[in-house]
C-alpha cells in the first residue's frame, strides 16, 4: 500500500513488519547455502588441509551463527526501540508531562503508523487542554 510521506511530499511504500521478518528469515536461511557455495566454488583445498573437513564445517557453522546473531540483534532492536520510546513517552504523558510528548516517526510500517497516531492524539490533547485553560480563566 502506498502512502504519502510527511506533508504529502513523496509517496513511500509501507512494508508491514510481517514481511520484513519473513524476508529476514529467508535471508538467514540462505546464508549457509551461500557459504557452502563459496567453499565449493573457491579453491578451498588449502583450508580443508589446514583445518580438516570437520574444522572447516565448524568454522562455517560459527560464521553462520555469527551472522545470524548479529542480524537478529539488529532486527530485534529495530522493532523494539520505537516501541520502548513510545512506551516511555506514554508513561510521561500519563503523569501529565506534555513537554517532550512527541515521538520521532522513523519507520514507515505499523510502528511508524502507531507513533504518528500517538503524536496526533497528543496534539489533540494539547488543543483540548488549552481550550479548557481558556474556559477556566
Amino acid at each position: 500500500m502506498a502512502k504519502s510521506g510527511a506533508g504529502g511530499r513523496s509517496p513511500t511504500l509501507q512494508i508491514p513488519i510481517f514481511y520484513k521478518l519473513f524476508a529476514s528469515m529467508l535471508f538467514v536461511a540462505v546464508i549457509p547455502v551461500i557459504l557452502l557455495g563459496i567453499m565449493a566454488a573457491g579453491d578451498t583445498e588449502g583450508i580443508v588441509e589446514i583445518l580438516g573437513l570437520q574444522g572447516t564445517v565448524f568454522v562455517l557453522t560459527l560464521a553462520t551463527l555469527g551472522i545470524v546473531v548479529m542480524w537478529s540483534l539488529f532486527l530485534a532492536s529495530s522493532i523494539t526501540r520505537p516501541i520502548t520510546q513510545l512506551s516511555e513517552v506514554a508513561r510521561n504523558v500519563s503523569m501529565g508531562d506534555l513537554r517532550e510528548a512527541n515521538v520521532d516517526v522513523t519507520s514507515n510500517d505499523e510502528i511508524g503508523d502507531l507513533a504518528a497516531s500517538f503524536n496526533r492524539m497528543i496534539n489533540s490533547y494539547r488543543v483540548l487542554d488549552a481550550l479548557a485553560r481558556e474556559d477556566n480563566e
